[in-house]
């Protein structure tokens, strides 16, 4: 009994230790690949340029400047929880693995 008590206790130390903890990053083309549906600004709103984290906890906001009226962008199709609407335009709201764009909640667009 003591010989499969301690064989276990090691087998399950070994387990532990062997196994690696990679902690990546949150990827921002993830969420920039939920930006699908068409909107078009109905006044001028802020956007936040978000860098990803360990954990959505971690993301880091920055002020990236205004979508102003009229605009024309892509945009989630449901409010996120990072807090807005994540979007996306050919030129200017890019994203990357480490970056996407965020307008805060709020009635700012058409459909």
């Amino acid at each position: 009994m003591k010989k499969v008590l301690l064989g276990t206790t090691l087998l399950s130390t070994l387990f532990l230790f062997s196994s690696s903890a990679n902690a990546s990053y949150l990827n921002g083309n993830s969420y920039a690949a939920e930006a699908t549906r068409h909107a078009t600004a109905k006044k001028t709103v802020r956007v936040y340029k978000v860098t990803t984290g360990k954990y959505e906890a971690d993301n880091h906001y920055t002020f990236y400047g205004y979508l102003h009226k009229g605009s024309s962008v892509k945009r989630s199709s449901y409010l996120m929880s990072t807090g807005g609407w994540v979007i996306k335009s050919g030129h200017k709201y890019y994203h990357n693995k480490r970056t996407f764009f965020l307008v805060a909640k709020g009635n700012w667009y058409y459909k």
